[in-house]
């Protein structure tokens, strides 16, 4: 702009001499310019615009109106569809005023020719006005397509008639001040009609709804406003207030979120990650940076495009603020005032610039986050993927905690990087744009700035370097806790029948504070030192620039130079804060991009590893292995199976056997692709059906477990479960099949999720089966039912190909076919009556079976089969109990009935067939979005909903955040935190006294004075900010996550079993690991939440007063201003608080889902359905962006209306200075240049209080759900001081139960019913019944895992419920139904609390038949034992337990199915130990289903719907009859028992 003199007039006289706009110079005027005033810009008679200038800006408006009309015209016509729209008045009146506006602008043109008559053709004028008719000609048209084609206004044509309407009224406002209406009123009367008209047709497009088609106008109720927001809505989110209103007057529910937009949803971001990320495998090294690139860049890079807009934009304010202070300046005695008018365009233009900054800001924002989101879901989708193609090696080196980590932790580090990434080159930018400005102001000074900079740069590095070596081992740290954890929950039953409690708190401890924290601490402390570097930057910057200023120039350093110069500074801030952010940022991307790489490249299966054809009719060859090998993990050089030749034809049965070990479990994962083939081939022909060895039970309800995705089929479904033996457990379930399981089938006993699973494999009616021992868990009778309604030659599969891997013998006399394994080879091969001719192993195998009973059970008689040396395996099923079916009714065994050698051909065959069942479509998922959607009728088996918390965070948990906190040092932190603020208004303060002082004296006196104390403001500011850093950090923060996560751990050991049956475990390790985290690193984190909140709060304050100590009537608009940005921020944090809950508790099932889908991974697999699954993920991640969306929404809603409050403060500041100084007040310069480059930054803060407001309120809501598990109700006390019981008790143990009932939880039936028993000391104990009977609620009832109802048990005369739990269970021994390992050493795994020495543990080995095997083992006692002891056979996880029982040293020890999973063999070894004098001084009660383990005990307990109907010698209970008879008779043994007792 010109510097204007004094003399000059605002407005123009009414002088004839005066130029006007339609005045014509005919000689020496400028090129295509005929009026006098020339090109201008500024006129040189009134502060104006030139004639000529003023039609520039009406041309840009056209220029836009043309060219952005065509691009408009042909997206209309290349990507609407036209739809019948009904014309209505609407359509005819915008038409009607257009047309009206093209003849005004005809009737301008011929008034312009006839006024510039001569000249008008090289008149720039003229031609302006037709250039503006041809862009109202091209607008017009777009006008009347959009009618069909469009249901919104279109940008352009909102955004031309808007500048339209603003450049029209700036030459109104000229014209009226030329007093045009005085010479050529019918020209100024056209074109202030013209004006009006735009006026109205802008209104009726913007403001009046177009009408839509009828299609459209049914719309759909859940679409997301954006699709249809017109471009001011856009810019100003507006679109949003629908929901921040609705939000604001009720409390938002997941019904009410908006649906994603189709780009957005997870199904249409993977699709095109995925094509990206295949072309990158085709390269030696692909990159997941490329491939993200190459999917999400266009969105962001148009974010580029305007930030740097943005950038631009915030350093035109420096510069108007140096007009502002010499316009101030101009009114200082002695000097010209400049009119008033140039103020009131500098407060405009700096309103202006503010507004159209923050537009820009918020829609690069806008752009950043939604690539965040989407990089997101796609990679979440090709992880969940991956995890079903991942091969044995691919998954052994990660275990589920770490998988699940890549899509939680992994995945969020990339999305935040999206968030900070521009910065990368904007901050860089920035930078350079402040140099250059400085260079305007203070010239070659600004070079010292520059070395202060570079001189930082290798400082920064090293700080960088150390955080992310501290990042990398922090991430270590979570995952070992995280795993832990894992197991905990997974095996808390065990952990608290063993009382291992105690052992395992300090092992979560160690980690979490030795380990985590400890690292921890020293990020707070780098990170402390990187905020001084960072935070002293601008001020080193300033005060060399300054310094070197001086000392090279004459010139006094004045407030026209010192402000603006520190405005810049400030601006400089934000980048050189923000480069460590985006370094540490990057830093942890790319760690999670290698991470990621490593996941998405590790070797899959073998694509040919099984070759799968058509199913082929009956008695032809349907499975086929020749002359293989396999192998678990191709690196190793151990094989599992070696030269195997199998053949299996369609209508046959086939069985596998072999001891522990063997390999059978192998055997059957060959066919299902799952091992590596080394060489030779597999064929299958037709689909195949798995039941594996640990059922794999989904948290659904019993018939989606059943149905599995297939479609529905009544008849059938009811044949299966007749079949299946499911008939009389679905009558005792609470709500029959519609009851929901729970996770890992924890409501069910073994029983039933074994047959639960056979279920879903004969519902599946696939060609080729493969069961995986699916007889050791179920009772005789119910495996002889199995047998003939479902295996055997008239069962429901008797057409299909059965592979069956067993040692149950009575299922080996129906086989066609009998394949022995040992040590991965097949060692005999027959059927039935080759391999009993053959005397091998085989025939002595069913001939110890056989002569077994005959010894009335001395051993055992078959066992079922192992799993074989897996690398992997699903987590274990852990038997948790819910309601009626408490019986973790075990391992049963199929004793042999004899039968007649068959008779006929050599493989038996049978004709009969189904048809296979197909798959249904996938319509949305079963389960929930969140944890709390309602189903249907109540369901009494429901697990209990997650709960949330509506409204305010209660003031309690701040204050208990703050007593956690450390209230001392919080207190000192505040302290600190205003002396910093202090500080630093101090240091510019005192600038603009020593400015004053130099401007006055017209040089720079006392240099080292002033800059000293400069100095000492700067320095001391940026060290309080270190210590209240420090502070918060390691005495506040750490110390309080610290308690937090000590208190929930404690709380979580305490609470009771009930509490696990009904809680999935992925939610209690979301409290573990992302409430943990925010607690961590977020709440108190060095530049993040509380830190920033106080900060900002106290610089907003301080800003406000001094702005209003310079001009007091200021403070008249703090109280309407400040009043609308406490409403705002009411009104956004009511809906963002409710966003951001939704959020977080529709994120649970997403990670919930996973580990589900982890741990069935074969039986997904081999039912070819993993692209169900991948859809349901998918439809998971969808209902979590659904909440995520609005939320980031609703921040940048509320950053563009309190960004807008924070402009008008500006203007206001500005206005009030200038009115102030042309009415003669005498306001120095300086003064106002302090206020106005504190308002500048008013927006930014006002912006992050309420920001972090939320931010705080959202993250303690974190504190708030920790605080809600550490609070949970716990069981009875672990010791109780005053009833201790004697070092030696229980010293005969013996056991009553007096009037005992029990119940699992209130409400609930009762489980037990007053029973009686009277259990003597040294006696052996059976405990028999049907499956629901109460046989394992006996179990737990001796532990106190379920409480008594009435009655108690005593124990020797002490009653159990007068004595700590800890006590009872420590005097207990117990060989459970699920061996539940950890992941560590075989040490920790017998004794984790480290008790007893080497000697000891040895000698149980030893007893326990495991000794040779750990002898074995790389490391011995300290062998690596994998998770859930995947490396393991099942039956030497069973041995591990009877270790484990005989290092307790108990007088009472229970089997629960003991030797459930143990072959022959090592059953009979077993049996013999249990026997032994070791055992012959303690009470032993066994838990049976396999009536042969218990035919030798003293007496037997019947047990019946909960009551003991029988209880006497086995002998005496055969004589009278009864309900043992009964099973005695179905398990074939009542010769062998009348025999004995003979």
């Amino acid at each position: 702009m010109v510097q204007l003199n004094g003399e000059q007039i605002v407005f123009q006289s009414t002088n004839p001499t005066f130029h006007t706009y339609l005045d014509v110079q005919k000689h020496g005027a400028q090129p295509l310019c005929g009026n006098s005033e020339g090109w201008g810009p500024m006129s040189p008679y009134r502060w104006d615009f030139t004639p000529c200038f003023l039609d520039v800006w009406v041309d840009i408006v056209s220029i836009w109106g043309i060219i952005g009309g065509l691009g408009a015209i042909y997206y209309l016509f290349k990507r609407c569809q036209p739809q019948p729209v009904k014309k209505d008045w609407h359509f005819w009146t915008k038409l009607v005023v257009l047309g009206l506006l093209v003849v005004a602008t005809l009737l301008q043109a011929a008034l312009q020719i006839e006024q510039l008559a001569g000249i008008w053709l090289k008149d720039f004028r003229f031609w302006s006005t037709i250039i503006n008719l041809v862009s109202l000609g091209v607008i017009f048209y777009i006008q009347y397509i959009e009618h069909w084609r469009s249901r919104n206004s279109n940008g352009v044509v909102l955004t031309y008639w808007l500048s339209l309407v603003i450049v029209y009224g700036v030459k109104l406002r000229s014209l009226v001040s030329q007093e045009l209406h005085k010479q050529f009123l019918p020209y100024f009367v056209t074109f202030a009609v013209s004006l009006g008209l735009s006026l109205i047709e802008f209104a009726l497009e913007w403001l009046v709804p177009k009408r839509l088609s009828a299609y459209d106008a049914l719309g759909d109720e859940d679409e997301c406003p954006i699709e249809y927001a017109d471009v001011f809505s856009i810019l100003t989110f507006s679109w949003m207030t629908p929901m921040m209103r609705y939000g604001y007057k009720e409390y938002l529910t997941q019904d009410d979120l908006w649906n994603l937009r189709k780009r957005d949803t997870t199904r249409a971001t993977s699709a095109v990650f995925e094509e990206a990320w295949e072309q990158q495998l085709e390269k030696k090294k692909p990159s997941l940076w490329i491939a993200m690139a190459q999917s999400f860049s266009g969105p962001y890079l148009r974010g580029a495009i305007i930030k740097t807009l943005s950038d631009c934009l915030s350093f035109i304010q420096p510069q108007l603020l140096r007009y502002l202070i010499t316009f101030v300046d101009s009114y200082r005695p002695g000097n010209e005032p400049q009119p008033p008018i140039k103020g009131a365009a500098i407060a405009l233009a700096m309103f202006g610039v503010s507004v159209a900054q923050t537009a820009c800001l918020h829609q690069y924002f806008q752009r950043a986050f939604e690539t965040g989101m989407r990089i997101k879901s796609s990679l979440t989708a090709m992880v969940y993927k991956k995890s079903m193609r991942l091969s044995n090696e691919g998954r052994a080196s990660k275990s589920t905690g770490d998988i699940v980590n890549y899509m939680a932790v992994d995945t969020q580090r990339l999305q935040d990087l999206t968030q900070f990434g521009q910065q990368l080159w904007s901050a860089p930018f920035q930078i350079t744009l402040c140099m250059l400005s400085l260079y305007q102001l203070v010239g070659i000074s600004m070079l010292a700035g520059v070395g202060v900079m570079i001189a930082m740069i290798p400082i920064n590095g090293f700080i960088a370097r150390i955080s992310k070596s501290l990042q990398k081992r922090q991430m270590k740290n979570k995952d070992a806790r995280t795993r832990l954890m894992t197991e905990i929950l997974n095996n808390m039953k065990s952990i608290k029948l063993y009382a291992w409690g105690q052992a395992f708190m300090s092992k979560l401890n160690f980690i979490r504070n030795d380990q985590e924290l400890h690292t921890l601490r020293k990020i707070g402390a780098v990170t402390a030192i990187a905020n001084f570097t960072w935070s002293t930057t601008p001020f080193f910057v300033s005060c060399s620039t300054f310094a070197v200023f001086v000392a090279t120039n004459d010139k006094p350093l004045s407030t026209d130079i010192v402000f603006p110069a520190l405005t810049l500074f400030n601006l400089l801030t934000f980048p050189l804060a923000v480069l460590p952010m985006v370094i540490t940022a990057i830093i942890e991307a790319s760690v999670a991009v290698g991470r990621l790489t490593d996941y998405f490249t590790a070797p899959e299966l073998q694509p040919d590893a099984v070759l799968r054809s058509e199913s082929v009719a009956h008695g032809e060859e349907s499975v086929r292995i020749r002359n293989a090998s396999f192998t678990w993990n191709k690196d190793d050089n151990r094989n599992v199976l070696e030269d195997i030749n199998f053949s299996v034809h369609r209508g046959e049965l086939s069985c596998i056997v072999g001891r522990v070990g063997a390999g059978k479990s192998s055997f059957l994962s060959t066919m299902l692709g799952d091992l590596y083939k080394l060489k030779g081939e597999v064929v299958l022909r037709g689909a195949s059906a798995y039941v594996a060895q640990s059922p794999w039970v989904m948290n659904a309800s019993v018939r989606e477990n059943i149905v599995f995705g297939h479609r529905w089929d009544p008849q059938f479904y009811e044949r299966t479960i007749k079949a299946c033996a499911l008939t009389e457990d679905f009558a005792v379930l609470p709500d029959g099949d519609q009851t929901e399981v729970g996770e890992r089938g924890i409501s069910l006993s073994g029983g039933q999720k074994a047959r639960l699973t056979l279920a879903r494999a004969v519902y599946a009616r696939a060609d080729i089966y493969l069961l995986d021992d699916i007889l050791s868990a179920v009772d005789q009778h119910v495996g002889r039912h199995i047998i003939d309604n479902v295996l055997g030659p008239n069962g429901l599969l008797s057409g299909k190909t059965r592979i069956l891997a067993t040692n149950s013998i009575p299922v080996l006399m129906e086989a066609h076919f009998i394949t022995l394994l040992r040590d991965g080879r097949i060692l005999e091969k027959g059927t039935y009556e080759q391999v009993t001719a053959m005397k091998g192993e085989i025939a002595n195998l069913i001939k110890t079976a056989s002569t077994d009973e005959q010894e009335n059970g001395d051993k055992d008689s078959s066992s079922p089969s192992s799993e074989s040396e897996t690398v992997y395996e699903t987590e274990p099923a852990e038997d948790d109990v819910d309601e009626t079916d408490e019986a973790n009714e075990t391992v049963g065994y199929l004793e042999p009935i004899k039968t007649h050698p068959p008779e006929g051909p050599i493989r038996k065959g049978s004709h009969l067939t189904l048809r296979r069942a197909s798959t249904v479509s996938f319509h949305g998922p079963r389960g929930k979005t969140t944890d709390e959607e309602d189903n249907k009728g109540v369901l009494k088996s429901k697990q209990t909903k997650e709960t949330t918390e509506q409204g305010r965070v209660k003031r309690d948990i701040y204050v208990e955040y703050a007593k956690a906190s450390n209230l001392g040092a919080v207190a000192v932190y505040l302290v600190m935190l205003l002396g910093a603020q202090t500080a630093q208004i101090g240091g510019s303060v005192w600038l603009k006294d020593w400015s004053s002082i130099n401007e006055r004296l017209g040089g720079n006196p006392n240099v080292a004075y002033y800059l000293g104390i400069y100095f000492a403001f700067g320095v001391g500011s940026a060290a309080l900010v270190v210590v209240q850093t420090l502070i918060l950090w390691i005495f506040c923060s750490i110390e309080a996550s610290r308690k937090l996560h000590e208190r929930m751990a404690f709380a979580i050991f305490r609470s009771p079993m009930v509490f696990f049956e009904t809680t999935p475990s992925g939610r209690i390790l979301n409290r573990f690991s992302s409430d943990i985290y925010r607690i961590d690193e977020v709440l108190a984190y060095d530049s993040r939440t509380f830190n920033m909140l106080f900060t900002n709060a106290s610089r907003a304050f301080f800003t406000l007063a001094v702005i209003s100590a310079s001009t007091p009537v200021f403070i008249a608009v703090i109280i309407p201003l400040g009043a609308l940005y406490l409403w705002i921020q009411k009104y956004y944090l009511r809906t963002s608080r409710e966003l951001k809950r939704l959020d977080s508790v529709s994120r649970s099932p997403i990670y919930a889902h996973f580990q589900e889908s982890l741990s069935g991974i074969s039986t997904i697999r081999a039912y070819r359905q993993a692209e169900r699954f991948a859809l349901e993920n998918e439809w998971r991640v969808d209902a979590n962006l659904r909440a995520y969306f609005p939320s980031i929404n609703a921040n940048r809603w509320l950053a563009v209306r309190l960004e807008f409050i924070g402009s008008v403060i500006i203007l206001a500041a500005a206005s009030f200075a200038i009115i102030s100084v042309s009415t003669g007040s005498g306001l120095s310069a300086g003064l106002v240049g302090l206020a106005m480059s504190y308002a500048l930054q008013i927006t930014q803060s006002l912006n992050w209080i309420v920001r972090q407001t939320v931010e705080v309120e959202t993250n303690i809501v974190s504190v708030e759900r920790v605080l809600e598990y550490a609070r949970l109700p716990s069981e009875a006390q672990e010791v109780i001081s005053k009833h201790r019981p004697p070092v030696s008790w229980p010293p005969k143990g013996a056991v009553s139960f007096n009037g005992y009932s029990t119940r699992y939880r209130p409400g609930l039936d009762l489980v037990l019913k007053n029973i009686n028993l009277s259990i003597k000391s040294h006696e052996k104990i059976g405990v028999v019944g049907r499956t629901g009977a109460g046989k394992s609620s006996l179990t737990l009832a001796l532990f106190r895992i379920i409480e008594p109802a009435q009655g108690d048990v005593s124990i020797d005369d002490l009653s159990t419920s007068s004595i700590g739990l800890l006590d009872l269970r420590r005097r207990l021994a117990i060989i459970p139904q699920d061996a539940a390992l950890f992941e560590g050493t075989v040490r920790d795994n017998l004794d984790p609390g480290h008790v007893h020495d080497d000697t000891e543990l040895w000698s149980v080995l030893d007893h326990a038949r495991l000794r040779d095997y750990v002898a074995s083992l790389n490391g011995q006692l300290d062998a690596e034992i994998h998770e859930a002891g995947s490396n393991l056979s099942q039956g030497q996880r069973q041995l591990v337990s009877l270790a484990r029982a005989l290092l307790t040293p108990s007088n009472i020890l229970v089997l629960d199915e003991a030797t459930a999973a143990v072959d022959v063999e090592t059953d009979a070894m077993l049996q013999t130990t249990l026997r032994s004098n070791m055992f012959k001084d303690r009470t032993i009660i066994t838990i049976a289903h396999r009536i042969n383990t218990i035919l030798d005990s003293d007496r037997i307990v019947v047990l019946d719907h909960g009551e003991v109907k029988e209880f006497d010698s086995p002998s005496e209970l055969i004589s009278k009859r009864g309900l043992f008879y009964e099973l005695v008779r179905e398990a074939g043994l009542l010769g062998a028992v009348e025999g004995a007792s003979r």
